[in-house]
């Protein structure tokens, strides 16, 4: 199959809008019944859906009780996940799902079902299809150089929809009737690279790992997550995050590349808007959050031995809007080197903002150039070496530090978003104070944390 170019246009080959693919977010498949109601639904649609499968693609056998029950679970999980999907705007409902043999193992949906399921369901008009696309790459927002194959997308239909209402389940009330089993999704996971620059149809897949580094990284997480259960935070649920590894493949990979802390409950507040985060309470009261100024690019001077100069904006160039220099270092670091042209994800939301496209106002050449002349230590980023792989360790080194210091010396919890945390405003003071402490004792420099409240 050669490469396409179709990533250039907006639409896909179906007309969906690009944006709203792009957007999809994954389906777990970890939601059980709960609720009479949740139950009565997973039977009533297991019922239609083997009817459909009597007619289309009759078995020489009937499942026995083992296989029909565990086909009911992986029914109702499917479902589930297609109605709640079905309330995000932003992806117009679409969700994506690898067919990954060992990842669909750790769910409630085995590579079989999920293989008979999106067949029958779009043949019975109750879920739709896309077929797989292609994208650019992006990290942080900006176009690191690479062509990417999609997975297909998958939406419920109105008749599904319409379906599960009868049941009074909506989208917002999944939770009522479903449990989602977070203990399915793994604390710890390694990805492999996403290969070198080109087209590529994979995704990144996950690498199985043991052994006593694998293990001792379950610990740390584990840790963060029993401080987060007792936390206080007012939120649906509690809180739970789990570590992802990247470059798991790199022969220099030693659980020191990527390492994120990303959300693992239903309430997602690191995919929130800054304004509907700093809605977040604790114990009713309000919270603030610290945010580590130029996190990566503090990172990269000090691990060059030095410390990023503190009087101005680092990202401040003479006549450049600070969002333009600071999404360029974000694809340099992605790309492990400069770009050639400029993120098309930044320019679209750049020209939608201000109705001038940033090509026309700025010379890309003219402002990496002022962007090296002001941090030459930039020109030391290197693929596989010194990276955004590298610097996103070093910055969850430090996150996961003061995580464990304020809740297991301190008793507070606070929710990490990457670069930044969200603490109650009480705890303000203390938390800035290790977070500095964090950096300080890793690097030998402190950084500029500013509170958002």
């Amino acid at each position: 199959m050669q490469p396409q170019d179709d990533w250039r246009s907006q639409e896909t080959p179906e007309g969906y809008l690009r944006e709203h693919l792009e957007n999809a977010r994954m389906a777990e498949f970890v939601y059980c019944p709960k609720t009479d109601a949740a139950k009565a639904f997973a039977l009533h649609l297991t019922a239609l859906t083997i009817a459909h499968e009597d007619v289309t693609a009759p078995r020489r056998r009937r499942r026995q009780s083992t296989a029909l029950e565990s086909f009911e679970g992986a029914v109702a999980a499917f479902a589930a996940d297609l109605v709640r999907h079905s309330q995000f705007q932003d992806s117009a409902g679409f969700f994506y799902r690898p067919s990954d043999k060992d990842l669909l193992g750790e769910t409630l949906v085995s590579v079989r079902s999920f293989d008979q399921l999106r067949e029958y369901w779009v043949r019975m008009g109750l879920m739709e299809s896309t077929s797989s696309f292609v994208v650019r790459e992006t990290f942080d927002g900006a176009d690191i150089g690479r062509t990417w194959g999609r997975a297909a997308r998958y939406r419920a239909t109105t008749s599904l929809l319409s379906l599960a209402e009868d049941f009074g389940i909506t989208p917002s009330s999944i939770g009522d009737h479903f449990d989602r089993q977070i203990s399915r999704i793994r604390p710890v996971m390694v990805r492999e690279s996403k290969g070198t620059a080109g087209f590529s149809t994979g995704k990144p897949r996950r690498i199985a790992h043991k052994g006593d580094k694998y293990q001792s990284e379950v610990q740390r997480v584990d840790r963060i997550n029993s401080i987060l259960s007792a936390g206080g935070f007012d939120l649906p649920d509690a809180p739970s995050v789990y570590r992802l590894f990247n470059e798991g493949d790199n022969p220099r990979f030693d659980f020191n590349m990527g390492g994120r802390l990303y959300c693992r409950s239903d309430t997602d507040w690191q995919n929130m808007g800054k304004i509907e985060r700093s809605l977040i309470t604790w114990q009713s009261e309000p919270t603030v959050e610290l945010d580590v100024r130029a996190s990566h690019l503090f990172i990269l001077y000090a691990l060059n031995g030095q410390e990023l100069p503190q009087d101005e904006d680092p990202y401040s160039l003479p006549g450049v809007e600070r969002e333009v220099s600071k999404v360029l270092f974000a694809a340099t670091t992605g790309r492990g080197k400069p770009p050639e042209q400029w993120p098309r994800k930044f320019s679209a939301e750049y020209f939608e903002k201000s109705g001038v496209k940033v090509s026309r106002k700025y010379k890309l050449s003219a402002v990496v150039e002022a962007l090296l002349d002001k941090h030459p230590l930039i020109r030391t980023i290197a693929p596989g070496k010194l990276d955004w792989a590298r610097l996103q360790y070093e910055e969850s080194e430090c996150f996961i530090s003061c995580l464990l210091r304020l809740g297991e010396e301190n008793g507070v919890a606070a929710l990490p978003v990457h670069d930044s945390i969200i603490v109650a405003r009480r705890h303000m003071d203390l938390a800035h104070r290790l977070l500095e402490e964090a950096y300080r004792d890793r690097f030998g420099f402190s950084p500029v944390i500013r509170a958002d409240s």
